[in-house]
């Protein structure tokens, strides 16, 4: 139970960090861009953690030196943020948008749930 507390509380910690971030930027400010990009990257810190539970894989929270000592569940978590980012804007909120838009949107979300993820 503890640790579903301490997961639920690191997805919270990377959705905030990752929507303030994103509200900086003026383009994800409108239509809530910056709103999706948090759910998105709490869902996927969320289902990113379940995944590591369910198989066991305890041996990806290894940090790697030569990558700024990032493991390979940080990056894990980067990517399904920027998943879970880039679809719902892509394919949902934004599909009249430039793809370089969304896609910025979504690697900052990534970057921003690596790095929270890199430092918990």
């Amino acid at each position: 139970m503890a640790e579903a507390v301490v997961y639920v509380v690191g997805a919270l910690l990377a959705a905030i960090a990752a929507g303030v971030v994103l509200r900086w930027r003026s383009w994800s400010r409108g239509r809530g861009r910056w709103a999706i990009a948090a759910v998105g990257t709490f869902f996927a810190w969320i289902v990113w953690r379940a995944v590591l539970r369910l198989s066991d894989a305890d041996n990806l929270d290894v940090d790697n030196p030569l990558l700024l000592g990032l493991s390979a569940q940080d990056v894990g978590s980067g990517v399904l943020a920027f998943l879970f980012t880039a679809l719902p804007l892509g394919l949902w909120r934004d599909r009249d948008e430039p793809a370089g838009r969304v896609v910025g949107t979504a690697a900052i979300a990534g970057a921003v749930a690596m790095l929270v993820d890199r430092f918990i």
